[in-house]
């Protein structure tokens, strides 16, 4: 009999706040976090604005020698890690558990470690630190929370662009299931790099201002840094510790378009089988869902096909669902995005509250679903969806629940 899976571990810092605390009110309040970019030089950019992690949201207590090997990614994923190891009371272990796994998205989030060891070569220096090139590999992350807790069980980086996050979450929930965890600490981690800014804006996808999902006068994405750990666990082993639990994860599901490598199947495809098959692997009817934390990256294609996707899965249920994006927040945290959405989603689920889209002033005609413009709302949500869709048509959609019983 495959085992429950349920939250019971919560860590965030992103652009509008360094705590899931923080996170939540600014989440709730219709908080902004997109700015100018202040890590590298941006003049001659289309844009020049991103969710830009604050300086004094990295002033936490790291071990010694940590901060030397760990890049910006890195460190956002340890502060996020430790919130959520002590949220579920696991404390730091002195001897190995090999129970507990570590399964985490990554992206190019070192990027900006590669970037300060190259700057550093040109202007001179005769040893630049080679750890920021160790720091670039995105599993490393992964290998620095094994590490700092002793976790010696199953661990994995998964890869796959926007959606790399989302997916871990899902194959996390997976080795829990089948009996492989009793626990594991899973989200994502992503930092800002001149590199990953200067390649958006060459392909034109990046709003000047700040991106505005599902907005007639969308033109892009906004792109944003941070991370998001959530700690999931067995039912029975939570319920014999007497743990807190947030939410249950019902199931999800992967898949790919195939179709392009930036551009999504315009006629949402893959979009809507994916999120077809997670509520079938679930067991839940569409009419079920309350909430759907959407995939609202701001382009003009990605909001319209999504939007479609919804209404080719959900049927009449469509126009009863709330729908939001939080990237109008946070911005676009490609390889993290699809863990500090599923947070969103845990908190709209344990809150009962549904977060806004902010920016959304003129609908979109073709956008015509309810997105929750500008304001949060109380709202009975039981199940919700949190999506994720990525270059090269890599689609993850999560299903999360209240839990029963």
């Amino acid at each position: 009999m495959k085992k429950r899976v349920v939250i019971t571990g919560l860590g965030a810092i992103c652009a509008i706040g360094g705590s899931v605390t923080r996170f939540r009110d600014g989440l709730f309040s219709g908080k902004c976090g997109i700015g100018p970019v202040s890590l590298f030089e941006t003049m001659g950019f289309q844009s020049r604005v991103a969710a830009q992690v604050k300086d004094e949201f990295f002033d936490h207590p790291f071990l010694p020698g940590e901060t030397k090997r760990a890049s910006r990614c890195d460190r956002l994923g340890l502060i996020a890690a430790k919130e959520a190891v002590s949220d579920a009371g696991i404390g730091v272990n002195l001897e190995p558990r090999n129970d507990i796994g570590v399964l985490l998205g990554g992206g190019a989030g070192g990027m900006f470690s590669w970037e300060q060891f190259r700057r550093a070569q040109w202007a001179g220096k005769t040893k630049p630190r080679p750890s920021l090139v160790l720091a670039s590999s995105p599993g490393t992350l992964s290998d620095l929370i094994a590490q700092r807790y002793h976790f010696t069980g199953i661990r994995g980086t998964f890869s796959t662009a926007c959606s790399s996050s989302g997916t871990a979450i899902g194959y996390a929930a997976d080795l829990i299931r089948i009996g492989k965890l009793s626990m594991a600490i899973t989200g994502g981690s992503e930092a800002l790099s001149e590199v990953t800014f200067a390649g958006f804006n060459a392909l034109h996808v990046t709003d000047p201002e700040h991106c505005k999902p599902f907005d007639q006068h969308r033109r892009g994405i906004s792109l944003g840094e941070g991370s998001a750990m959530l700690v999931l666990e067995d039912y029975e082993h939570a319920r014999n510790r007497r743990a807190k639990i947030y939410a249950e994860v019902l199931g999800y599901a992967i898949n790919s378009d195939a179709y392009h490598m930036t551009s999504p199947d315009p006629e949402g495809r893959g979009m809507a089988k994916v999120m077809a098959r997670a509520l079938q692997v679930s067991g839940v009817k569409s009419d079920q869902v309350d909430y759907i934390n959407a995939h609202g990256t701001g382009t003009p294609i990605n909001d319209k096909v999504e939007t479609a996707a919804i209404k080719h899965v959900f049927g009449d249920h469509a126009r009863r669902l709330a729908v939001s994006s939080t990237k109008s927040m946070v911005g676009h945290c490609l390889g993290a995005s699809g863990a500090i959405e599923a947070l969103a989603t845990v908190l709209a689920l344990h809150e009962q509250i549904v977060p806004p889209t902010i920016h959304l002033s003129t609908p979109d005609p073709e956008c015509d679903l309810d997105y929750v413009p500008e304001t949060a709302r109380n709202r009975q949500i039981h199940i919700a969806l949190s999506n994720s869709f990525a270059f090269g048509g890599n689609n993850t959609a999560l299903v999360l629940g209240q839990v029963a019983g």
